[in-house]
């Protein structure tokens, strides 16, 4: 029996490494796509039939496709912050339920799906488009990957198990069968209990509990978010409910604006792994002038370059503290002030082109291109009072820069000569002018965002693979796999956000917020305070993108009705998810530095604090001057 089950784990296992071939394969042909429409444009004053629609084919069945090997990889998010400070079977036993009920999500979308697509095969439903195929064809793709999600749940499912009764921990095998079997009491009990609050008392609080439920268990946090839609559905429609959710589902990703998401976040990989954002910090390492502080800012600069490439602040975070921390250190420098100069230049969302940008754009159809530009401006400004602050600090203090008062060993003590240092110029120039022809074509009006992402992935592919020959071909594909499973993770939360964004929607909640907002005489800026408050509570237990996929469908009626600009209030937007990352006690980058460092999270948060003041400075000039964010847009080529 153990070797046939071993077998079968085999196979699956097998089948998830082919879904990643699978992935790297559309992500490649779907920066392909978009790039030869852009080439044939401009080229040739030609229109290409069909790659538009190539484009979106490609996003609905790589979104599906490649969400089983992300799940295999461990890349989905899941709200760890309560279960981790459970003794280890209770953890256990407590992720395992979280991941049992959201089978349940995963369930329906195969089943329904599946009597969906064989409908649309029967009836020869054609997609509506130049290139039109038969749309039961993109559905299977939707039941597939489906289907290989429970496939690797179960697998999940079972490992957990395996590890809950294993005989390898000290723990007696009864105590930790009862810790799990305790944890699995309170979870049902919990579920119970909400189920009952949305029944009988108020959907909109029995349903808030449910979610809240599901994701501080462990529960992956696009099951949480869709199995919470489909309960909300079943309760305001009843069963003719569950038919939509794979509708809803098919639908959060058939958008052309949003292919640019694992665009952007590939070539910001393919560029990290390239050892193109290395190079650029030896740049300004070497250019900054025979300064004290010169590691420092250029530390602040490489942190805000590739925040302009990756667009992805963990990711961000992760790079710099990996490659700038230890060189800070080594060379004396405060270990509260490095990590706090680290986590402060690394708030990649709020640099263009970013994740956030992205998302914000594609749930209140505001032009991604304008939100890319409102954000140059603030980007700046941040970063500035961040040269100003350590400036001014080593001009008033320079010990205050030093652990214990040592001295550091800058690098223009190592005899740099001008030839190095021009080679290394002519090696990084390739990464510096990225973000400028990226954002520089969509003002322009070049190329749309979707375009620049997919031209910018194919130059970084020529730059790191042909020109630099910093990576082979194998490690191009290992790199576009790694931005591969990031790009799934976060198009499933946005799945997982628009079946949950439909109860919502049935709800009328932000409608009722709205009218009680109006009602009791709300102040425009007393509105803004109050959802800066909650999004910087919500920044500390979520990622930036599960933020704001379950709280801008709300939110944004809500500003809008107050009076205030859409684009100036995506910068802002963007601004205070980044401070909820950086605010303690569970800001999500603070554990990342943390775990890369080894640092106690007190020298940590103690670093943090001042560019935490610095950024809510920036928030108030952004209330006062909204011309900071609304300026360059309107000057764009349209």
């Amino acid at each position: 029996m153990r070797k046939i089950l071993a077998t079968i784990d085999s196979a699956i296992d097998r089948l998830m490494t082919w879904m990643g071939t699978v992935s790297v394969v559309l992500m490649l042909m779907l920066s392909g796509f978009i790039s030869a429409q852009v080439f044939f444009r401009y080229a040739l004053s030609m229109h290409l039939r069909g790659l538009f629609d190539l484009s979106i084919y490609s996003l609905i069945v790589f979104t599906f496709l490649s969400a089983a090997f992300a799940l295999r990889e461990g890349q989905h998010i899941s709200v760890d912050i309560f279960s981790v400070r459970l003794p280890s079977r209770s953890k256990i036993g407590l992720e395992l339920c979280g991941y049992v009920a959201g089978m349940v999500f995963i369930s329906i979308l195969a089943w329904i799906g599946w009597k969906w697509a064989r409908l649309s095969f029967a009836s020869g439903v054609m997609t509506i488009s130049e290139l039109p195929i038969p749309k039961g064809v993109l559905i299977m793709s939707m039941v597939v990957g489906s289907f290989f999600l429970i496939l690797q749940t179960i697998r999940t499912i079972s490992q957990m198990t395996i590890k809950l009764i294993s005989r390898e921990s000290p723990e007696p095998l009864e105590k930790a069968g009862g810790s799990a079997l305790k944890a699995a009491f309170f979870f049902i009990a919990g579920l119970m209990i909400c189920y009952l609050i949305a029944f009988y008392v108020s959907k909109v609080i029995g349903l808030g509990l449910l979610a809240l439920l599901l994701l501080l268990s462990g529960t992956p946090v696009f099951m949480a978010l869709g199995l919470t839609g489909v309960i909300g559905l079943y309760l305001l429609l009843g069963d003719s409910a569950l038919r939509q959710t794979p509708f809803i589902a098919f639908t959060a990703v058939e958008s052309f604006p949003l292919t640019c998401l694992p665009l952007f976040i590939i070539a910001g990989v393919i560029m990290e792994r390239g050892k193109v954002v290395d190079k650029v910090f030896l740049l300004f390492n070497y250019f900054s002038g025979r300064f004290v502080y010169t590691p420092l800012l250029a530390t602040i600069f490489a942190g805000g370059f590739f925040c302009a490439i990756s667009g992805s602040s963990v990711a961000t975070t992760s790079l710099v503290a990996a490659v700038c921390l230890p060189v800070l250190l080594r060379q004396g420098y405060s270990k509260s002030l490095s990590s706090g100069i680290v986590a402060g230049a690394t708030i990649g969302t709020v640099i263009p082109p970013s994740i956030g940008y992205i998302l914000y754009g594609v749930i209140t159809e505001e032009s991604i291109g304008q939100l890319f530009i409102a954000g140059l401006i603030p980007a700046a400004t941040i970063f500035s009072l961040y040269v100003v602050y350590i400036v001014l600090r080593s001009v008033i203090s320079k010990e205050s820069l030093f652990e214990s008062g040592q001295t550091p060993s800058r690098i223009d003590e190592q005899h740099v000569t001008w030839n190095e240092k021009l080679q290394t110029l002519k090696k990084a120039t390739w990464g510096l002018i990225t973000p400028v022809f990226v954002l520089g074509g969509i003002y322009l009006g070049i190329f749309t965002p979707s375009e620049a992402a997919a031209v910018m992935v194919v130059y970084t592919i020529l730059v790191t693979v042909f020109i630099m020959r910093s990576l082979t071909l194998k490690q191009l594909m290992e790199a576009v796999l790694v931005g591969a499973k990031v790009s799934s993770m976060i198009l499933m939360i946005i799945v997982g956000a628009k079946v949950f964004g439909a109860v919502t929607s049935q709800l009328r909640i932000a409608a009722e917020l709205v009218a009680f907002v109006e009602k009791i005489s709300l102040s425009p800026y007393l509105t803004i305070c109050l959802i800066t408050m909650a999004l910087i509570i919500f920044g500390m237990f979520l990622d930036a993108a599960s933020t704001m996929v379950i709280t801008l469908p709300v939110f944004y009626p809500l500003i809008m009705t107050s009076g205030f600009n859409s684009v100036w209030f995506g910068v802002f937007y963007i601004v205070v998810l980044e401070i909820g990352l950086l605010t303690p006690p569970v800001g999500l980058n603070l554990y990342v530095i943390k775990g890369l460092s080894n640092l106690d999270m007190l020298t940590i948060v103690r670093g943090v604090l001042p560019f935490v003041l610095i950024m809510l400075l920036s928030l108030i000039l952004l209330v006062l001057v909204p011309e900071l964010a609304t300026w360059l847009p309107g000057k764009m080529v349209n």
